[in-house]
């Protein structure tokens, strides 16, 4: 599709290139040519620099949902070193569609995107993949208060801190490139294996899958412990001395369980 003779983009392109404003691009789904009814606009816009106003704002515009995100050339391609953000800047920048750039500069940053070679950032990836197993031992030990406990509140609210945490450490960890949030599951999904146990514990912890007759909170809370373990086990081969201190006495915990 040729958005620039769409008159819809032609008028966000109007409305949008002010002073300071390097160039635009379109991302997420109407980028990728996957956009629905329900789907929101998602524009890029490059700036010189970055105000004190919030980068980040949904407006309507002529009966779209336009999300617009103010951001730097030097912000997007630092992106590009941090494991965290890269599994996400990489494909969202290889699929961004240029509307405007007349200095060439986002055309660059795009080529960076394509060049992109994951090898380079793995070790930091197994850091932050540590990090944050070895931060998560704090949700464990609630989650095992709250069950012994009976305390709803507290297991679920350590669940959603500890299955957050790790499916962050995994998804980075194996540089899982998302080139959709729609798509996040499904992805952390098929590179671990469907049948995987780590899998099966994400899903009962998530609330994909139940077991009857059993409470929710009870059944996420167990479920979510056993994905600490079997995160532990991923990452045996990398887990750091100053680390394995805190992650091996958490996984002794809950081997008294």
């Amino acid at each position: 599709m040729n958005f620039h003779e769409d008159p819809f983009i032609k008028s966000l392109i109007t409305r949008l290139t002010q002073s300071g404003v390097l160039g635009l691009a379109l991302v997420g789904s109407y980028a990728r040519g996957q956009n629905t009814a329900h789907s929101d606009v998602d524009v890029d816009i490059f700036v010189e620099s970055l105000s004190r106003e919030a980068n980040y704002i949904l407006r309507n515009m002529d009966g779209h949902l336009v999300s617009l995100k103010y951001l730097t050339i030097e912000q997007e391609r630092t992106s590009l070193t941090h494991p965290e953000k890269a599994i996400w800047a990489v494909p969202g920048l290889r699929q961004m569609v240029i509307l405007t750039d007349d200095t060439g500069s986002i055309a660059g940053l795009k080529q960076a995107a394509q060049d992109f070679n994951w090898q380079k950032i793995q070790p930091a990836a197994d850091e932050y993949a540590n990090e944050e197993l070895m931060g998560c031992a704090e949700e464990v030990h609630k989650i095992v208060g709250g069950l012994k406990a009976n305390d709803e509140s507290k297991v679920l609210y350590a669940v959603w801190g500890l299955f957050n945490g790790l499916a962050n450490a995994v998804t980075v960890q194996r540089g899982m490139l998302m080139e959709s949030e729609n798509r996040y599951f499904d992805v952390i999904q098929q590179t671990i294996g469907i049948d995987h146990p780590w899998t099966k514990s994400f899903r009962l912890a998530l609330g994909a899958d139940i077991i009857a007759d059993a409470p929710a909170y009870i059944t996420r809370g167990k479920a979510a412990l056993d994905l600490y373990k079997h995160t532990a086990q991923l990452f045996q081969n990398i887990i750091p001395e100053k680390h394995r201190d805190v992650i091996e006495n958490t996984l002794q915990l809950l081997d008294t369980l």
